[in-house]
This record gives C-alpha cells, sequence and structure tokens, in this order.
C-alpha cells in the first residue's frame, strides 16, 4: 500500500469516533430501552470507548509502516 493511500485509511480510521461520538450520540439520548441494564446513550459511550481504541491503533499502524500489509 502507498504511504499516501495509507494516510488516507489512517485518516477516516481517525474521523471514525469523533463521527460517532458527536454525530450519532444524540440520537440514543433516551432513558429506554435499557441495553445490557445501561441506557441506550451510557451503552453507546462504553462500545465506542473500546472501538476508538481499536480504530486509533489502526491509524498508527497505518501511520507507522505505511500499511497493514507491509
Amino acid at each position: 500500500m502507498e504511504k499516501d493511500e495509507s494516510r488516507k485509511y489512517a485518516l477516516v480510521l481517525g474521523i471514525i469516533p469523533w463521527v460517532a461520538y458527536v454525530v450519532i450520540s444524540p440520537v440514543f439520548n433516551k432513558p429506554e430501552p435499557l441495553i445490557l441494564g445501561m441506557p441506550p446513550l451510557m451503552f453507546w459511550n462504553t462500545l465506542w470507548l473500546i472501538l476508538t481504541s481499536i480504530c486509533l491503533y489502526g491509524a498508527y499502524k497505518l501511520e507507522l509502516g505505511g500499511g497493514l500489509l507491509e
């Protein structure tokens, strides 16, 4: 994978968590139904706490090595 192409993918991986927190979170701001005993917004934030780490690790690997397959 080329360096420029890997940087584009790294940028997309960095933007995905921002979109999930800022743009989509207001949709889940409801008291019901409970998901695993949590309100939907709390569940969404907990889920994206984990997924953000995965996305940023992928972006780091893309930036560091110029691609995950290299």
